[in-house]
């Protein structure tokens, strides 16, 4: 009998995570609901989420058959946030680094990153828009950051994904401006010295290959890593290469996307 009584309780419990969307691990599943995405990709440069969009993702290092589709996205993970940096670094060591460049500096690349939520908020319509500042950039700051990051004690396990999807608005950004992107994730960013997990880095012709700058339509595209190692944050970050003018729509983030599929 008493066996029975724990079997009901375990079993209530278990339903009634499921009905409000959670897991053991402490994933809320609804809060990280996608939308957006079906109408606004292919010719138009939206982002579509049907499997059409042009994809490089790695494991380890090695590249990962197939087009990605998004599921999750990062609110799944809690009160997520978002904070605009340079050379990987946010929080402390990014202050101390600011501190000696000045407040202009400071306010400069505050400015860098427009609507940053957009980049939580599960909808794939909506997008941050990075701008490249002439001044800012080619001293002690080399790129212009935007990070997710999770609640401290949170993170996003290994076998999951850090995948965002951008692009590039043709006729606003010298093609030749573009260096390289790259997508970083890390660990114990509570911390203040966050380590460094894994990543991607393409550079101007790795993102011509896949379509996301050069040609009559630059499409959008989803870049990112499934993950070997888990993190509490991810950082997609803009390096120019000779900037001659500042950019004031260099380069469009619609979503960080923590799990997924590729079809």
């Amino acid at each position: 009998m008493r066996n029975n009584k724990i079997l009901k309780t375990m079993t209530a419990l278990a339903a009634s995570l499921v009905l409000f969307g959670c897991t053991s691990n402490g994933v809320d599943s609804s809060a990280g609901d996608i939308s957006g995405g079906s109408s606004s990709g292919g010719s138009s440069g939206g982002l579509a989420n049907d499997g059409s969009t042009p994809t490089n993702i790695t494991n380890n290092g090695v590249a990962v058959s197939g087009n990605f589709i998004c599921t999750q996205g990062s609110l799944a993970y809690g009160n997520v946030t978002t904070q605009v940096g340079s050379n990987g670094l946010v929080g402390g060591l990014l202050t101390t680094l600011l501190n000696l460049l000045g407040a202009t500096t400071v306010t400069q690349l505050l400015n860098s990153v427009s609507n940053p939520n957009n980049v939580i908020d599960g909808n794939l319509d909506t997008y941050a828009s990075v701008s490249l500042t002439l001044g800012l950039l080619g001293g002690l700051l080399s790129s212009v950051d935007e990070s997710v990051v999770l609640p401290s004690g949170t993170t996003v396990p290994a076998g999951k994904y850090a995948v965002f999807g951008v692009s590039f608005p043709k006729g606003t950004v010298d093609l030749s401006l573009v260096n390289q992107v790259e997508v970083a994730t890390y660990l114990n960013n509570s911390t203040g010295v966050s380590t460094l997990q894994e990543g991607l880095i393409l550079n101007q012709s790795a993102l011509t290959l896949l379509g996301a700058i050069g040609g009559s339509t630059p499409a959008a595209v989803w870049i990112g890593v499934e993950t070997t190692k888990p993190y509490d944050r991810a950082t997609i970050s803009l390096t120019p290469g000779l900037l001659t003018a500042s950019v004031g729509d260099a380069m469009h983030v619609f979503e960080l996307c923590v799990d997924g599929r590729l079809q």
